[in-house]
């Protein structure tokens, strides 16, 4: 094997690993959402979280005058080598809605989403930032509301949640720590995830299948020559 085959050979191994690394958590995602790892951490660690970012307590406070409770601090960590993540997950006192304050690495809020799974299947889902994928029928209503309001933004999630109660729809919000897991795990199973996920998967999927098809080339033309 010449230098230069070697050296193709290197960069191919190193862009298979580079795409893997992105491509296969978020396949198993697709694949297998239950592979996703889903806890609240433990008092002491909730609190420094709570105490690291004096933006996040006072959109606490704020959720808390919505009439939500603190359930706990929730990290979703993605299958095989994926990424954690953390949020502050609240629950309404009447049970129509979960709330979430999702952190950046750094511990100050990142955005909220206000989040009401519906029993058979479906939800209400509310974010307070643009960009995120939309659609309403007659079990989803996913959208997006890009402001720093909270009022407004609880006011838009809990109008649409009220308006599929009008419509004969159930709420299944269980409003405990594993209640909120179990909707957690609802959610990348729902047929929403699977439509919202597509556009960010296929890129990566393509990247990593180019990559094992350069991987291939550089170890099998040398053998053909």
């Amino acid at each position: 094997m010449s230098q230069l085959e070697l050296a193709l050979l290197v960069v191919a191994l190193a862009l298979v690993l580079l795409t893997g690394r992105r491509a296969l958590p978020a396949l198993l995602m697709r694949i297998r959402p239950a592979k996703m790892r889903c806890w609240f951490l433990p008092a002491d660690q909730e609190a420094r979280v709570l105490g690291d970012s004096p933006v996040l307590v006072e959109s606490l406070e704020r959720l808390k005058r919505l009439h939500y409770f603190l359930l706990g601090v929730k990290v979703e960590k993605l299958p095989v080598w994926g990424p954690e993540y953390r949020e502050v997950a609240l629950a309404a006192r009447d049970h129509t809605a979960f709330a979430s304050i999702v952190l950046q690495s750094f511990g100050a809020p990142a955005s909220v989403y206000f989040y009401t799974p519906l029993r058979g299947g479906g939800m209400v889902f509310t974010r307070d930032y643009a960009g995120g994928t939309q659609i309403e029928d007659e079990w989803l209503s996913v959208r997006n509301v890009p402001t720093e309001d909270l009022e407004r933004l609880a006011g838009a999630h809990h109008a649409r949640v009220e308006d599929m109660r009008r419509r004969g729809r159930e709420l299944e919000v269980r409003a405990t720590q594993a209640g909120r897991q179990q909707a957690t795990h609802s959610f990348y199973a729902s047929r929403y995830y699977r439509k919202a996920s597509t556009p960010v998967l296929l890129p990566t999927l393509l990247s990593f299948c180019a990559s094992v098809g350069l991987l291939l080339w550089a170890v099998f033309a040398p053998l053909l020559d």
